[in-house]
């Protein structure tokens, strides 16, 4: 399973991003949504194809105050253009990730969905990552635009009655991360050997089926350079 992270958020310099750039398969690189500007867009870009890596654009809410994690009342005019300037950073990158509200919204609400798709369309995006038969995934695949289905290593899943599908348990609750590299481990290989994963339910903790091609790693999390040391270790065997 690929690991992907997202890269760019902190500056050109910070050493932890510098670190982790030796151990991904897939560099999501902010610019200029939530983070980053062209200054890190050019600098990741250009280490990335050092490295021979492969890169997305990692596109957000334009909102650096909250850094992507609010949902802003934009009319689709609006959020259009500035992902337009944010891809426009990115040059000819034909692989997209989407950024916390943002990327959580577009996996659960079709309408906001299918714009992003038509968008993506238009901008000839080939690949896209997000879940597992999220929104997002079903607009995409209507459109011809393959899907990179994506879990997250250090962060838990909640179980929406509502919706009915796994979602990232919310980071104002206290139990949406996972602590200890040995609990992320233990979650990867759930879900790499039995395709499923340990959500969080009204009545306690159960499983359910999930499927994923790519595991994210957020640079920003404190067990995030240990744990994709070891992910990339066991990838590269697997791979």
């Amino acid at each position: 399973m690929k690991i992907n992270c997202d890269i760019g958020e902190r500056g050109i310099a910070h050493p932890v991003d510098l670190e982790l750039m030796n151990h991904i398969h897939i560099a999501n690189i902010a610019c200029g949504g939530h983070a980053g500007d062209r200054e890190s867009v050019s600098f990741f870009s250009r280490l990335a194809g050092e490295k021979g890596m492969e890169i997305s654009a990692h596109l957000s809410f334009p909102d650096k105050d909250n850094f992507g994690r609010k949902a802003l009342s934009l009319d689709g005019e609006a959020l259009i253009d500035s992902l337009e300037e944010q891809l426009e950073l990115m040059g000819d990158v034909r692989t997209v990730k989407l950024h916390g509200a943002l990327y959580n919204l577009s996996a659960s609400e079709q309408d906001l969905a299918d714009q992003l798709a038509m968008w993506f369309r238009g901008k000839e995006i080939e690949r896209v990552l997000c879940p597992s038969r999220s929104a997002l995934a079903l607009a995409c695949a209507k459109r011809g635009i393959s899907v990179l289905e994506e879990a997250f290593a250090e962060r838990t899943y909640t179980w929406d009655e509502n919706t009915r599908r796994l979602v990232l348990t919310p980071r104002s609750e206290p139990e949406a991360f996972l602590s200890t590299v040995e609990e992320a481990w233990e979650q990867y290989e759930q879900m790499v050997n039995k395709g499923s994963v340990r959500a969080v339910t009204a009545q306690g903790r159960k499983d359910y089926p999930i499927e994923a091609q790519t595991i994210c790693i957020h640079s920003d999390s404190p067990i995030a350079l240990v744990l994709a040391q070891r992910l990339y270790r066991h990838a590269e065997t697997t791979l």
